[in-house]
């Protein structure tokens, strides 16, 4: 048995196997790309910003 056709047939299903998947990944980034995305907030949405004390009152007149 030679070496040759089994080393070239791996090398040929590894490049389809690997194509076949970036079409597959295309095909679902374009349909997680139609459903839209949301925009993330402005503002944390789940922690306070911590504020060293020097900056405390700089950080209070940004707030309002």
């Amino acid at each position: 048995m030679d070496l040759i056709p089994i080393l070239s047939s791996v090398i040929v299903i590894a490049t389809v196997v690997t194509i076949a998947l970036a079409g597959l990944s295309y095909l679902a980034f374009k349909m997680r790309d139609r459903k839209g995305r949301k925009r993330a907030p402005d503002r944390p949405v789940f922690f306070r910003r911590y504020w060293p004390e020097e900056l405390a009152d700089r950080a209070d007149m940004r707030r309002k």
